[in-house]
Order: C-alpha cells, then structure tokens, then sequence
C-alpha cells in the first residue's frame, strides 16, 4: 500500500540556490552560536528557509510558516539535505531567531559587513555610487510602558505614511548602484531624527565597500554643513541637494536672478527625445565656493566644493501648474469667504490668511477687510410709519474684503520654479553638470527597495511581531531577501546588456513584449508551474519532477548562472541524488 501526493515546487529549488550562494547560512552560523538547548536546524539553517518561505509566498507571517514547511517538506529535505522535525518552523521558534538576530547591534552590522563584502567579490558589483535614505512603517500597535521609556522602538514622529495617529518605527536602507543592492540596514525608533543617521551610514558603507573613494548620494536631510565637513575630511565623497530652508532661498534667487554664468544645457546619455537624440532635461551652471565648519573633535575643516544651479525642465513646468492652481483655488475661496453675525474686523482678517497659509500664497495674494458703517432708520413702538411717529438712528457694520496679486512676486517665483542647489566636493573635472545630475536622478533607486517593503513583494505591514529584538531580527532578514531580488535583477539585466539581447513572455497578458529589464518578481513568476509527485511506501519514498522545464524557464536559468539541475529532482530514499549540492 503506498500514499501518492502532489507538492508544489515553483521557484522554491531557485530561490534556495540562490541564498546558499549568497552564503547566508554560513556567515550566520559563523557569527550567531545556537544555544546548548537548541537543537535540530542551526540558526543559519532556520534562517534560510524562513527567507525561501517569505520569498514564495510573500509574507512574513511567522504562523504560517510551519504549515508552509509541511507542505514542502519533502522537495525542501531533498534539496537541502537538512532533515526536519514536526516542530522545526514554528512561530515560537522563529521568535527565538528573530531574538538572537535583533539582540546585538554589533553583531547585527557584522553580519551586514560580511555578507555585503562578499556579495560586492561574488557579483563583481560596482562600487561607484552609493545611496541612504530612511522611511517610516506605521503600525497599530497600543502603545505600552516599554514604548514610552528610551528603549522602546515604537514611537509616535513625523510620519512619512501621512498617519501621525500611529506608532511607528523608522528604517534606514544602504544601497550601491546601479541595481539598489542593500548594503545595511539600521532599524531606528520612531522620533528619531534623520540629520545625525548620515556619517554613520557612510562610515559603514566604506568599511563594507573598502574605501571611501565613491559618490555617496541622500537627500537634503544629508546636506548638514557638519555631515558634508565631516565625509570631506575623511576621504569621502558626497552629492546632497540644499534644503529650501535659512538662508539657501535667499542664496538660491541672487544665483538665479544674477548668475555669474550663462546656464549651459542640460543633456543626459540615455534619455533620448523622439529623434532618437539626447533629451534636454533642463540647464544649470556651476559656482565654486570656500567652506568651513568644525568636526567633532572641535577642529576647523576648510575645503571646496561644488555648488551645482539647475533647473529641472519638467519640475519646472510641474511648480507653474501647481502655483497657478493654488492660486486659483485660494481666490475662490476668498470669493466666497463672507463675515459671520458679529464677526470683528481682526477675526475676519485671520480668517482670510488662514486661507492664503494653507494654500501657500502668503506672499502672492494681499488681503484687506474694509469696514463700512451704514445709518438706518429703526421706528419706536408698534403701527405704522408716519410724518409724526418717533424713531431712532441705529449703525450697521458690514466687513468687506477685498484681495489682490502681487503680480511681481508671482513672476518672481514662476522664475524660480524648478531651480534648485546640489552641493559636492568632486571637482567638475571628475564629475560634470550632466554627470552628477544623472546620479541624484537616479535615487529612486533606493526608493524602490522601500516600495518593496511597502507595496510590494516584501510587505513589512501589517506587522506581526512587537518585541524590540524581533522587529530588529525580521528587519535584517527582509534585507537579506531585499538583496536576493536586487540580486536577481542586477545578474539577469547585466546578463543581456553583455549579450545584446531580450527578454520575452513574462508580461501576462503580453507574451510578445520584450524587455532589457526585467524584475526579479516577473523572473520567479515563471516557476509557478511546477510539481513534484511524491510516492511513499514503507521501505521507501520516491519523487519526481512532474514536468520538464520550458525553453523561458532554462533562459532564466541561464541568465542567472544557475544550473538546470537544481531542478533535476528524482529521488529514492535509499540511493539520495546529490547533483544539486556538487553543483553548489
């Protein structure tokens, strides 16, 4: 009598490959020492088919992993040749390696700086420009006692969700260019601020990197004179935008009013118009300026740097639009603004810049409430008016306001939309205008990998999990399985760009359409169609791959390096196949 069953395979013999070339359970087996009471899969291990589980199936849900292992467990044995217990991918288990993962800051960015060293050797990856940027992940937890002490994680801040309600915590990314590749990962309580997360982050960049001879890209929150001083003193290089904030507005409109060159054009090599030539994407010009600023030790650092003066074309065009909008609505909404019952002159006033704040023209809309006294008759007692019949005079206060553009600052700043100031330390000899500005165009980059963690394939919310260590433990493991997709992209798009080739059948709906850049997402959708039969008797278990794989499916596997016979699964109990693990 034997017991006959169907599992499904998909990309799971993939993504395995995948992370055991990535060296991730050794790296972590080498840093984190299971416990004496710990026993079956060492943490690497777990580790590693808790990423595959949440690859597949696009969760981080730890309760659901061991229903998921059950249903896998013998393609999942065969191919790792690790057995597994009944109770080997519970969620108490997972927690206690969320635990140890989260538990030591050091060991966490030991964990990061090894595996990206050998990521950076194993793909050859670039090294030239790098990026960080954080974000916020609310959740609805209720607030506890831990929460509101120093140690807690989960604070209330400026929430870039737009849900200042909820408690949150903030996430920093590293990643090198120019597939997003995540190269740490920093997990920050929510109030922190972002200003003092920079020099850290690029100090360990460099460390993982080897040097500090690369581009390091962020946002205006980066661009703190004593960040700038600081990555400058040390070697580094820096690209920021200026925040619209002190004195850089002021700055900003003598540039762009009185330039001390004429703005050259601003093309990039890659974006091209319908005549197949280089678009113009806006123009700029190029001013060098002395500064100075203290470092930490108290020391005074002197250097030079760039200041880049663009304007964006499209950004342009985009602020116009959106300042003639304001307007508009900000006058319809004076228009139909009428003075409440007994309303005095001043409050009526507040009420009327209340509307020119929110809409963002204080400075391009003027207001005035003018008060009229009218005098009206009020006869005394009842019956009819007459010649004779005794009245009063009585004062009626009517407010009016009246409002009007001030034309000259509305051309002033439509003159100034889309014209912003980039800073950087490498000379115009190294890297020109159109250079570095193809570089910060590119920092979605970044922007992506949070995406992932948001919308997509990687979902960090809802979250599951509340204890400090756990969340600290989930989040390094979802950059692990963030640098497996990136990965993924990077080999299979360099892979084509070297053949000249593309890519088709992996849009649905659309077999036809080819690409040059296909998503990790798209390339692991085309495993869905696989099965293992499994035959158990007594004296022994037998499997086999139902199907045989398609002429796309070897394509992706030949784009990535990864051998067919990952998914050669034939197997008997007795005499084990091991061609999956002598090609590893």
């Amino acid at each position: 009598m034997s017991e006959q069953r169907i599992e499904r395979v998909d990309s799971i013999p993939l993504i395995l490959y995948w992370l055991m070339k990535m060296r991730v359970q050794e790296i972590i087996d080498a840093i984190w020492y299971p416990h004496t009471n710990w026993q079956g899969l060492s943490y690497g291990q777990l580790a590693v088919l808790f990423l595959t589980y949440v690859l597949h199936r696009r969760t981080h849900r730890l309760s659901g992993m061991e229903e998921w292992v059950v249903d896998h467990q013998t393609l999942l044995e065969q191919i790792t040749g690790w057995r597994m217990g009944p109770k080997e991918a519970t969620d108490d288990r997972l927690g206690m390696l969320l635990d140890v993962l989260g538990g030591d800051e050091g060991e966490r960015v030991c964990f990061q700086r090894q595996l990206g060293q050998h990521l950076i050797q194993a793909y050859a990856l670039p090294t030239e420009v790098a990026r960080y940027d954080t974000t916020t992940f609310s959740v609805h937890h209720a607030p506890s006692k831990t929460d509101q002490t120093k140690r807690g994680m989960l604070r209330f801040g400026n929430s870039k969700d737009k849900r200042p309600d909820l408690l949150q915590f903030k996430q920093g990314l590293g990643t090198l260019d120019p597939a997003g590749v995540p190269l740490l990962t920093a997990t920050l309580p929510g109030s922190a601020a972002d200003d003092p997360l920079y020099v850290p982050a690029w100090r360990k960049m460099a460390q993982t990197i080897g040097h500090e001879d690369f581009l390091y890209v962020a946002d205006c929150k980066a661009a703190a004179l004593a960040t700038r001083a600081t990555i400058d003193h040390e070697g580094g290089h820096y690209l920021f935008p200026l925040p619209m904030t002190g004195n850089v507005p002021k700055q900003l409109c003598q540039l762009v009013f009185n330039p001390p060159l004429k703005p050259a054009l601003i093309c990039l090599e890659g974006v091209t118009d319908e005549k197949d030539e280089a678009r113009e994407v806006g123009c700029g010009f190029v001013v060098e300026k002395e500064r100075q600023a203290e470092l930490e030790n108290g020391a005074t650092h002197r250097w030079v740097e760039q200041w880049l003066v663009t304007q964006s074309t499209a950004h342009a065009k985009r602020q116009r639009k959106a300042l003639q909008a304001r307007l508009h609505k900000a006058e319809d909404a004076l228009q139909r603004l009428k003075a409440k019952k007994e309303e005095s002159k001043p409050e009526f006033q507040a009420r009327a810049e209340r509307i020119l704040q929110q809409r963002k023209v204080v400075d391009l809309i003027s207001v005035e409430v003018e008060e009229t006294i009218t005098s009206k008759k009020q006869y005394i007692g009842p019956g009819r008016p007459g010649p004779h019949r005794p009245y009063k005079m009585e004062e009626q206060y009517q407010l009016h306001l009246h409002f009007q553009r001030d034309e000259a600052a509305i051309e002033r700043q439509t003159r100034l939309a889309g014209w912003r100031i980039y800073v950087t330390n490498v000379s115009t000899a190294q890297m020109s205008l159109n250079q570095a500005i193809a570089y910060y165009r590119d920092e979605w980059l970044v922007e992506h990998g949070f995406h992932r963690f948001k919308k997509g394939s990687l979902p960090v919310l809802p979250l599951f999990v509340r204890l400090l260590e756990r969340i600290q433990g989930l989040m390094l493991l979802l950059m692990v399985a963030l640098q497996a997709l990136t990965l993924i992209e990077f080999v299979a798009r360099r892979e084509l760009a070297s053949q000249q080739e593309t890519i088709a059948g992996l849009v649905p709906g659309n077999p036809k359409m080819k690409t040059t850049r296909p998503t990790a997402e798209r390339l692991l959708a085309q495993f869905t169609n696989l099965h293992l039969f499994v035959e158990e008797t007594k004296a022994q278990v037998t499997g086999r791959l139902v199907e045989t794989l398609t002429p796309l499916q070897r394509r992706i596997l030949a784009l990535l390096n990864v051998p067919e016979v990952v998914y050669d699964i034939a197997f008997s109990q007795q005499v084990l196949e091991s061609k999956f693990h002598n090609s590893t």
